[in-house]
Parts: structure tokens; sequence; C-alpha cells
């Protein structure tokens, strides 16, 4: 079996039908890849939408269990995968038609423990937001740390994701990696970076494939980045990284890869809990962050906006939050007060 898929389920009876016809609609035969469907305990009828899919299609492995979210979900998914490589697809995105074996061809041509898949952003009416091919990165083979960095050349459009990538399922099992329980927010940064630190040979394929929806409801465009749930998240993702990279053989660069997600998590864990300045939670967070001593961060490596976020930190978590107010404020006085902590 060359591929599996892996669709976590939760609450999106509306949408899931459209990612599986997508799915099926493909140049490779059916028997050579799977369709692993996770209902995570949905509420709704995705559960009855599926099932009723899974009398149309005979590539299409069911697996209910009751609600753990999304990053135990794709677990489940890992740990029944056969094929060789693994896809994470959300239920509300699809892919292009007829794609497959393009897609599969290139990472079985380079050999490659990674593939970069293109993909385009579409807005709520399916118009084209923005687009990121990496055409220019195609027909070289990449180190985990090199592609990171590459894939980051439009940082605004390309976040830390799991989607629109094809891994090496033997590679992820050999390397034992798997989602961490209780992130319920940009779980994949945490994922995708210690993958990512380990890998060898990565390739971008440099076509279009992969189509990312915007809906209401969805966990991004949600209130979950402020909540209880997600600081505790940031904090837990910041310390399993320091953990991953103080007990792994690995080598100066990679640790020192390791400065970029670990400052992201950590400020994302402040900026989660300034939201309307409520002070128990920024509190609770200085407590924390001295529990898993990451008070103070390494600014090597790490790339800009963060970079300058960690140097404000550093000197303080109240000029920090200080800083990120100015900025909505008045963008020139946040400016100002960059070059200042920047030149100590």
């Amino acid at each position: 079996m060359r591929l599996s898929i892996i669709i976590p389920v939760y609450n999106v009876e509306d949408y899931i039908e459209k990612c599986v016809l997508s799915l099926q609609q493909q140049d490779i035969p059916t028997k050579d890849y799977e369709i692993i469907i996770i209902n995570d305990g949905s509420p709704d009828n995705s559960r009855e939408v599926v099932l009723r899919l899974m009398q149309q299609f005979d590539n299409i492995v069911f697996i209910d269990q009751e609600n753990k979210g999304v990053s135990l979900a794709r677990n489940a998914g890992m740990d029944k995968a056969k094929g060789k490589y693994i896809l994470f697809i959300d239920p509300d995105d699809y892919v292009e038609p007829n794609s497959f074996a393009r897609v599969l061809n290139a990472g079985d041509q380079q050999k490659a423990q990674i593939v970069f898949l293109g993909f385009k952003f579409l807005n709520v009416d399916s118009t084209v937001k923005s687009e990121m091919f990496f055409s220019k990165f195609k027909g070289s083979v990449y180190s985990g740390i090199e592609a990171y960095y590459n894939s980051r050349i439009k940082i605004e459009i390309d976040p830390d994701r799991a989607w629109a990538i094809l891994f090496e399922t033997s590679f992820v099992n050999r390397m034992a990696i798997r989602y961490i329980p209780d992130v319920p927010y940009l779980e994949d940064g945490e994922f995708i970076a210690r993958i990512l630190c380990l890998a060898e040979r990565c390739i971008f394929e440099g076509g279009s494939f992969y189509m990312r929806t915007t809906r209401a409801g969805s966990a991004t465009n949600s209130n979950l980045f402020y909540s209880e749930r997600s600081i505790n998240g940031f904090l837990k993702a910041a310390d399993n990284l320091k953990q991953f990279c103080h007990q792994q053989h690995l080598t100066q660069e990679q640790r020192l890869f390791f400065n970029q997600p670990l400052a992201k998590f950590v400020l994302l864990a402040v900026e989660s809990s300034s939201h309307r300045f409520n002070w128990k939670k920024i509190v609770y967070v200085k407590q924390q962050l001295a529990l898993y001593q990451l008070t103070k961060l390494s600014v090597e490596g790490v790339l800009k906006p963060y970079s300058t976020y960690a140097a404000v930190y550093n000197v303080s978590l109240f000029l920090f939050l200080f800083y990120l107010r100015l900025k909505k404020i008045n963008t020139s006085i946040a400016l100002k007060l960059n070059l200042l902590i920047t030149k100590k």
C-alpha cells in the first residue's frame, strides 16, 4: 500500500463528504491507498455520513472512539496506517483530483522522508486567498532543518502545519514520533518541529495539491487561543520540546534549531494569557514558566518576529506584555522600543 490518509472527524457533517470524494477522484488504484477516518466522539451526524460513504468505497477504514482531541485521533490513525506514506487531511479541506500519482512518485524517486506539497488558502466563498507551491525548491533534497526554514519563505501564509505534507511511515515510526496530548491549539507546530529536527531527506514537490478552506467555527477561527486549555497546551508543548532537546542525542545544529519553536510556544502562552489583561492568568503563566525554567529564551537562530519578541521577553515578561499592547496601539512606539531592546 502506497498511502495512508488520516482524517480526524468532529462536527464536520457538512464537509466530510466533499473531502472524501476528492480523495476518491484520483489516478492510482484504490487498493493502493487507505482513508483512515477517526470519529472523535463527534456529537453531530458525521459518523452517519462516514458509514454511508463506506458503503460506496471499500478503501475507507473507520475508527470510532470517544472524544480525545485531534492529536490522539491522529495518533490512532498513525498506529493503524499501512501505507508507505502518511498524509494528514483536515475534514473540511480537500485535494486536487488526479494528484496522488504525481506526489507519491516524487517521494519515491527521491527516497524522501518528508514531501512538502503545494497548497492554496481559500476564502469562505472558495475563492483563492493565497497559494504556495515551493517550486523554487523543487528538484533538490534538504535536511529537515533546511526544509523548515525554506517552507517559511512567506511566513504569513505558511504556519506550522502537518497538512499538505507526506511523511514516510517507517521514518515516523522508527523515530517514535507521535502527537502529545492536551495541546488543543497549534499542536502541529510541536509535532513538526521534532520530525524535521531528525529528518535527513526532505523535498518540495512543487505543484498544486491541497485546498485549505476557511469556515466559521473551526478551531483556528475560534476563541480557543485565549482559553486556559490553550495556555496550558502552549506550556506543555514548550516543555516537551525542551525535554526532547535534552534527552535526544542531537547535534549542535539540531539543538540550536529548537530555539525557534521553543520561543514561539513560550511567547504564545504569554500572549494568550494577556487577553483583556486577566492578571490571574498572567500571574499563573509567570509561575509556570518559572517552574519549567523557561524565563529566558535563546534568540540564536530564531526567525523574526519571534526573535524580537524573545529579546523583549528576556528583559521582562511584563515588558513583553507592554510591548504587545503598544504594538496594537501605536506601531511606531513599538518599533522604537524594539530598537532600544535589541541594541542592549
